[in-house]
C-alpha cells in the first residue's frame, strides 16, 4: 500500500483519498463562504442537509471519474434535481450559479493545499484533477440552467395562457352585447368600454325585462371573470418586474392567522365546509405582514373554491431557531392534471440525504435521485393550455413569487381525491 508521506510523487488515488478526507471540510468551508456572500441569504435559514442537497453525490461523480470508474448518480440528472431544489427554496439562477462557483473555488484551494503538502506532486497531474473538476461543476451549473430555464417556459405558458382566456372572455362579452342589442348603434370596443358602457346600456329604451336581466347576467359573469384574471396578471407582472417592496417588522403572526381564517368562515359556512385555525397563540417573527396575508389569503381562498366538501385547515408551528412553518391543507380533489399540476409536481417536497460520504453510509440509505419531474416540451404544453381552466396555476405562481420575495420555500403535497397541502417554511428572522 502506497504511504501518504512517502518521498515519492503521489499518485492520482493519493489525491482522491485527499479529497474524500476533506469533503466534511469542504462543505463546511463552501457554506460559511456563500454565508458571508450577502447576495446568499436564502441559504441561512437551510438546515445542513438542506444546503447541501445533492452535492455530495456530485463529488461522488467527481471522484469516480478520477478513477475511471462508472459513476452511480446520473450526473445531468443529479444536476438538474438540485436546480429545482434551489428554485423550490426559492434561489434565482443567478444565486444558484454564484454557490456552485464558490464550491468551484473551494475545491481548487483544496488543490493548492494539497501541492504545498506534497510539493514532489506533478503539474500533469494536478492539472488533470483541476479539469475534471471544471468539468463535473460545469456540467452541474448546465443542468441547473437547464432546469430554470424549463421552469420558466412553463410559468410564460400559464401567463399566455391566462391573458388569452381574459382575452376570449372579453370577445365572447362583445359577442353577447351584439347579439342582445342589434339595433344599437353604439360601438363600445375593449373591456373599459364594455364596463363604462354597462349603465347606458341597461337604461336604453325597448330592452324587455327577460334582456335587461340576461345583460345584468352576462355583465356580472363575465366581467367578474376577467377582473380576477386581470388583476392576476397584474399582480404577477409587478411582482417580476421587483415593484413590489418589502416592509419586515416584527409581528405576531397567530392573530393574524387567525383573523385570515376568521375572514374565510363565511365562504366556508356557504359551502358547508369545516374551516379551522391551528396553532401557537402567539408566535413572533419577522415578516412582511401584508405580503404574508396575501400568500395565505390566495391559498386559502383557493382551497376553499376548490374543496366542494370536507375541511380546509391553516396551522402554524415553529419549526426550529431559524425558520417557522405555516401550512394549508384542504380535503379537495387535489391538483388537477393540466398547467396548475404540473407546476405543483415540480414542488414535491424532497428528501435530504443526512450522509456526505456515500448514499449508504445513512440510515435509511439515501435513494439516488433517478428522474426530476417532467415538463413537457412547447408543443405539448401548447395543447394541454387550451385546456385549461380559468386563470390555471396563476394563483399558484403569485404565492410562489412572494414566497421568493420573503426568501420562504413553498412545498405541494397532492393526492388525487383526497386533497392539497401547501406547506411554506419562512425565516424567523431577516438580515437587514
Amino acid at each position: 500500500m502506497e504511504s501518504m508521506f512517502s518521498d515519492s510523487s503521489p499518485t492520482l488515488s493519493t489525491i482522491v483519498a485527499y479529497l474524500f478526507a476533506q469533503r466534511e471540510t469542504i462543505l463546511n468551508n463552501w457554506r460559511t463562504t456563500c454565508q458571508a456572500d450577502p447576495s446568499l441569504s436564502q441559504g441561512l435559514s437551510l438546515s445542513r442537509e438542506e444546503f447541501n442537497n445533492l452535492l455530495p453525490l456530485i463529488l461522488d461523480i467527481l471522484e469516480a471519474r478520477l478513477l475511471g470508474k462508472e459513476p452511480d448518480a446520473d450526473p445531468a440528472i443529479t444536476a438538474q434535481a438540485h436546480g429545482l431544489h434551489r428554485w423550490q427554496k426559492s434561489f434565482d439562477l443567478m444565486n444558484t450559479m454564484r454557490e456552485l462557483s464558490y464550491l468551484s473555488q473551494i475545491l481548487y484551494s483544496e488543490l493548492r493545499v494539497f501541492q504545498g503538502l506534497f510539493p514532489q506532486t506533478q503539474a500533469a497531474l494536478l492539472l488533470d484533477v483541476q479539469q475534471q473538476i471544471a468539468q463535473i461543476m460545469q456540467e452541474t451549473i448546465e443542468g441547473s440552467v437547464f432546469k430554470f430555464d424549463e421552469l420558466q417556459r412553463l410559468e410564460a405558458v400559464q401567463r399566455a395562457t391566462a391573458l388569452q382566456q381574459a382575452l376570449t372572455k372579453m370577445t365572447e362579452l362583445s359577442e353577447e352585447r351584439v347579439n342582445l342589442l342589434r339595433t344599437s348603434a353604439h360601438d363600445l370596443q375593449g373591456g373599459l368600454g364594455i364596463i363604462n358602457g354597462a349603465a347606458y346600456m341597461l337604461k336604453l329604451e325597448g330592452l324587455s325585462d327577460e334582456q335587461r336581466e340576461q345583460y345584468l347576467a352576462m355583465l356580472s359573469r363575465n366581467l367578474a371573470s376577467v377582473e380576477v384574471m386581470l388583476t392576476e396578471l397584474m399582480d404577477l407582472s409587478r411582482i417580476e418586474a421587483g415593484e413590489e417592496t418589502l416592509q419586515i417588522l416584527p409581528v405576531d403572526v397567530a392573530p393574524l392567522l387567525h383573523e385570515i381564517v376568521e375572514s374565510g368562515q363565511a365562504l366556508a359556512r356557504e359551502r358547508q365546509l369545516v374551516l379551522r385555525a391551528n396553532g401557537s397563540t402567539s408566535l413572533s417573527v419577522e415578516t412582511d405582514p401584508i405580503q404574508l396575508q396575501r400568500i395565505m389569503q390566495n391559498l386559502l381562498l383557493n382551497a376553499l373554491k376548490y374543496t366542494s366538501t370536507g375541511f380546509v385547515s391553516i396551522s402554524w408551528a415553529l419549526e426550529n431557531e431559524a425558520r417557522w412553518i405555516v401550512s394549508v391543507q384542504d380535503s379537495g380533489p387535489g391538483l388537477p392534471s393540466g398547467l396548475a399540476g404540473i407546476f405543483g409536481d415540480q414542488l414535491r417536497p424532497t428528501v435530504e440525504a443526512t450522509s456526505v460520504l456515500a448514499p449508504d453510509a445513512a440510515e435509511p440509505v439515501t435513494v439516488l435521485p433517478e428522474d426530476v419531474p417532467a415538463i413537457p416540451d412547447s408543443n405539448e404544453l401548447s395543447q394541454i393550455s387550451q385546456q385549461a381552466t380559468q386563470g390555471e396555476g396563476i394563483g399558484l405562481q403569485i404565492v410562489k413569487r412572494l414566497c421568493e420575495l420573503l426568501k420562504a420555500s413553498l412545498e405541494i403535497e397532492s393526492v388525487a381525491g383526497r386533497g392539497t397541502l401547501f406547506r411554506i417554511r419562512f425565516p424567523l428572522h431577516y438580515t437587514h
